[in-house]
């Protein structure tokens, strides 16, 4: 866990709430019932049934089980002051509600930083709450508050619970961060009745300006593997209340926008089969008063099969080395998560963290297709205890950007970028393949523990720093759109080296623009190039073996050659390869099997400029040794890259042992 576990002790009210009242017990309502609550006309005596007979208080509101179809509303364009309290139920279909009628903005729930929540929803189901605007601000940051805080506590299954289109901002807190405490925070407590929530909504709210974390969901039906405490100093829960892992299901937690927090934006816990996505994450772990510790964007601890995807997270805060900043992280006791199609960006800790411990590891994590632009300090770390961790197809632009964290911080100092990958302590099953790394730093990839690098693209560099590792390494210019900008900018172009030279790892998945990912041959970083490929042909001035076509000159394939007929031969004579479109061509390599006996001894190298052939290299003469099926390749490089559509190979001499020369492959680079 790090920073977070080493918090001073904290009250909280929240999660320590008394048991709602039951659905329908005391003034329980009649089910389809609306209520209406006015702050400058009502009146707590009235019936509450119609506007012109609105409640007054939320101390009233608060009184009244909801049952199905039953309807809470509050006059739109008021304030109130206090808490509202959340209970009853609806039923499957007909859901109650809390939210607002007339015109005007949202409704506003004041606490004032006087109760530890300004919206306590206890023990619901099949229930929405829409369109509030909630605060918890006051003059005492000595204890954290929270802005809604859904409860439960030894209920059982609760169903069909949504919180959306909320706007929580402005709630008192410490400065830094405890998980029991943020602008919207779901606890379930207890230890009798096994109690989680299924098919529940987190939708389109936002979440700014919060003394501690955006969103933030826990569970006391928790316990499993060594995970046997809920952080008792930050929840006051004792570990003795920690009982059998039970998660909720069906969590959705999609399209919210949090900002400017002083802990993590967004963290799901204690989940099976959750979904965060669309999320925008901006400026979490920001305007800290605690100078100690540290947090991340997104991240998530004690669930299975969680998938965090198309996600943005940016400027997260930094606090030296040990102090999380990332954009995302897989953190203590995770199974299977899935972490794809995100964008994070100018994160001062980095993009990606899985971090555990040895007795709640996390395990099989994949981190695949997102795109990383100026993460700081370290893009990845894999850190202690973490198990099975697939880094594939990203895209990671670093321009070299320098973090620097100033006094009164404990981690003040300046930061540049110091890995792309880091391995911590004993992370094992790490492997790195299919990547684009843009890398304009001397940054470099760790490779303990046995990390595989396998087929990744680097550059940025005049000499691209890569693991020695990485047999399938490509160190060229990946031709992106416009590198170190918008997610568009980092698009392949056509001619790109990156193009179907990946190992298939994901055959049929999407990219991140949504593009089909081939069951052979993907390409490298996260977009799959979908337009129409330029065809490649060649053409020769010579007659040929029969069968032996020019195009196995270009086919990919160094099994397959191509051969000139036995008789005829004169020299000079041209083999051409047309691209179908402009790209750049810095050298030219020759794949050749039975060289000495076969291989092309004398030959100059030309360019089409669009009217005529230029020569750039004449006269080279490839050194072959061989005499075998081994293929051997000698390159000829220009003495400047040059982009044409066509090359052309002037051949003045070949071995002719056979009566004939062969040539396997040309590739241009």
């Amino acid at each position: 866990m790090r920073t977070r576990i080493t918090m001073a002790a904290l009250a909280l009210l929240a999660a320590t709430a008394p048991l709602a009242t039951p659905a329908h017990a005391g003034t329980a309502a009649a089910a389809g019932t609306t209520y209406y609550v006015d702050a400058a006309s009502g009146d707590d005596a009235a019936a509450g049934t119609s506007e012109a007979a609105a409640w007054k208080s939320l101390a009233r509101a608060s009184r009244t089980a909801l049952g199905p179809g039953d309807k809470l509303l509050f006059r739109a364009g008021q304030r109130w002051t206090g808490q509202l309290t959340v209970t009853g139920a609806g039923a499957p279909g007909s859901p109650a509600l809390v939210g607002s009628y007339g015109s005007g903005a949202k409704p506003v729930i004041d606490g004032q930083g006087q109760v530890d929540a300004a919206v306590r929803v206890s023990n619901v189901h099949d229930l929405t709450v829409d369109g509030l605007e909630v605060t918890n601000l006051g003059a005492d940051t000595s204890v954290y508050r929270s802005g809604v805080n859904l409860y439960a506590k030894d209920a059982g299954k609760l169903e069909n619970v949504t919180l959306r289109n909320l706007d929580i901002h402005d709630v008192s807190g410490q400065g830094g961060h405890s998980v029991g405490a943020a602008g919207l925070l779901i606890s379930i407590r207890g230890n009798t009745t096994p109690t989680y929530f299924h098919n529940l909504l987190i939708e389109k709210n936002e979440i700014s300006k919060i003394g501690s974390y955006g969103i933030i969901m826990w569970s006391t039906w928790s316990r499993r593997n060594g995970m046997t405490s809920l952080y008792p100093v930050e929840t006051g829960v004792p570990d003795s209340e920690v009982v059998t892992w039970t998660p909720s299901t069906g969590v959705r937690i999609r399209g919210n926008h949090v900002h400017d927090v002083t802990g993590g934006g967004i963290t799901p816990m204690h989940t099976a089969g959750a979904v965060v996505e669309g999320n925008r994450v901006e400026r979490a772990v920001r305007g800290r008063t605690k100078t100690t510790g540290g947090n991340v964007g997104i991240w998530w601890q004690g669930n299975d099969d969680i998938v965090v995807q198309r996600n943005e997270v940016s400027h997260t805060g930094f606090n030296g080395p040990g102090s999380d900043g990332h954009g995302f992280d897989a953190d203590a006791d995770n199974n299977r998560s899935l972490v794809q199609y995100n964008y994070s960006h100018h994160n001062d800790g980095g993009f990606f963290i899985a971090v555990s411990f040895a007795a709640a590891p996390t395990r099989d994590t994949t981190v695949r297709y997102n795109l990383s632009v100026d993460d700081g300090y370290e893009v990845f770390g894999l850190s202690t205890a973490t198990v099975g961790t697939d880094i594939h197809n990203n895209t990671v632009y670093a321009g070299g950007r320098v973090v620097v964290v100033e006094p009164p911080f404990s981690g003040a100092g300046t930061y540049p970028l110091g890995r792309i990958v880091r391995v911590y302590n004993n992370a094992t099953g790490i492997k790195v393949r299919n990547n684009v790394f843009y890398n304009k730093t001397t940054a470099g990839y760790d490779t303990a523990n046995g990390t595989v690098y396998d087929a990744n693209l680097y550059w940025g560099t005049a000499t691209p720093v890569a693991p020695a590792g990485d047999m399938n390494a490509v160190k060229k210019d990946p031709r992106l759109a416009a590198p170190g900008t918008t997610p568009e900018g980092h698009r392949l172009q056509a001619d790109s080296p990156a193009r179907g030279r990946g190992v298939s790892l994901a055959p049929g998945a999407a990219d991140y623009f949504g593009g089909t990912v081939p069951a052979t041959a993907p390409d490298r970083g996260f977009h799959q190039y979908t337009g129409a490929p330029p065809v490649t042909t060649a053409t020769t001035s010579y007659a040929q073996l029969g069968g032996h076509h020019p195009f196995r000159l270009v086919d990919g394939d160094t099994a397959t050659s191509w051969s000139s007929a036995d008789s005829g031969i004169t020299f000079p004579g041209t083999i051409d390869v047309d691209y179908g479109q402009d790209r750049s061509v810095g050298a030219i390599t020759l794949h050749t099997a039975f060289a000495t006996g076969q291989g092309i001894s004398e030959l100059d190298v030309q360019t089409w400029d669009g009217s005529a052939w230029v020569t750039q290299a004449a006269g080279q003469k490839p050194a072959w040794s061989g005499n075998t099926a081994t293929v051997e390749k000698r390159t000829i490089t220009l003495p400047r890259p040059v982009t044409t559509r066509k090359v052309r190979l002037v051949v003045r001499g070949a071995h002719l042992r056979w009566g004939n020369f062969a040539l396997y492959e040309i590739v241009t680079t």
